[in-house]
């Protein structure tokens, strides 16, 4: 990406489920519409999202419907993808050594998770899956990755780059708190935005998250100023690398308490509101 130093270049980046998507998980027509004419009028746009790339390509959210010109921030930061050179341009693993760790720990507490790994194809193995959240996310995974997902008891330790979780908060908690005491681990735990009562823990490296990330596309390609959009509790470090953060008025208290300010709900197309105000 080369940009004209010319002009001003402010980065707007935002989260998507919640934020950007709408409830039922689509981009709306009328964002879409609004973020196309932002583009084209010479807007900068990216998002920083827990997703896969692979996720965001079957949902239609980004590519061919949005051609971003940034790179965007995967998997709360422990992957950097540029949509036009089709490659990964960042990658954070987790330590050979802290993934033995992590998955002893997980598994002490009698629970499974996905384990993502990343060379430049995305593989994922898990456990048996005994969980009500698990088997009922189970599915949606399958129909991603396909025979790239792999049921194991001996999952590999190379290459790893994340690992989540989905359970009720009770039985994620204490798993949270042991999982934190992992130095070469950043955790976060923050609730399901589609499953009522389902709460996501979520393992990546100590240097990854969306605000190294997004540290890392200001220093690489020198924004003036960066604008983060955001709902929930894993958005809070995009919000601390952000100039300007603006919390939708569905987000969490937390998150809305460091914001810049409050926008309308993802429901009522509150960032492409804003980015029509904002139009270059």
């Amino acid at each position: 990406m080369s940009l004209d130093r010319t002009q001003r270049s402010d980065l707007y980046i935002s989260d998507l489920d919640g934020t950007l998507l709408q409830s039922n998980s689509t981009l709306s027509p009328f964002t879409v519409q609004a973020l196309q004419r932002f583009i084209q009028a010479g807007g900068l746009f990216s998002v920083a999202t827990a997703r896969t790339w692979e996720s965001a390509q079957r949902n239609k959210f980004l590519d061919p419907v949005l051609p971003l010109s940034v790179p965007v921030v995967l998997m709360n930061g422990a992957l950097i993808y540029d949509t036009q050179a089709r490659r990964y341009v960042q990658k954070e693993y987790i330590p050979p050594t802290a993934v033995r760790e992590m998955m002893t720990c997980v598994k002490s507490h009698g629970l499974c998770g996905w384990l993502y790994q990343n060379t430049d194809q995305t593989h994922i193995y898990h456990g048996e899956i005994t969980r009500h959240f698990m088997r009922k996310l189970y599915g949606y995974r399958k129909g991603l990755h396909g025979e790239n997902m792999v049921q194991t008891d001996q999952p590999p330790e190379e290459n790893i780059v994340y690992l989540s979780i989905p359970d009720e908060y009770h039985a994620l908690l204490p798993l949270y708190e042991d999982l934190q005491k992992i130095p070469a681990l950043n955790c976060v735990f923050y609730p399901c935005s589609y499953e009522q009562d389902c709460w996501y823990l979520e393992c990546v490296s100590h240097t990854a998250s969306k605000h190294n990330a997004v540290q890392w596309l200001r220093e690489t390609y020198h924004f003036d100023k960066i604008i983060g959009f955001g709902d929930n509790l894993n958005d809070l470090s995009l919000f601390e690398a952000c100039d300007e953060a603006y919390a939708v008025a569905n987000a969490r208290d937390e998150l809305k308490a460091i914001a810049t300010g409050v926008i309308a709900a993802n429901t009522d197309d509150g960032v492409a509101r804003f980015l029509l105000e904002r139009m270059p």
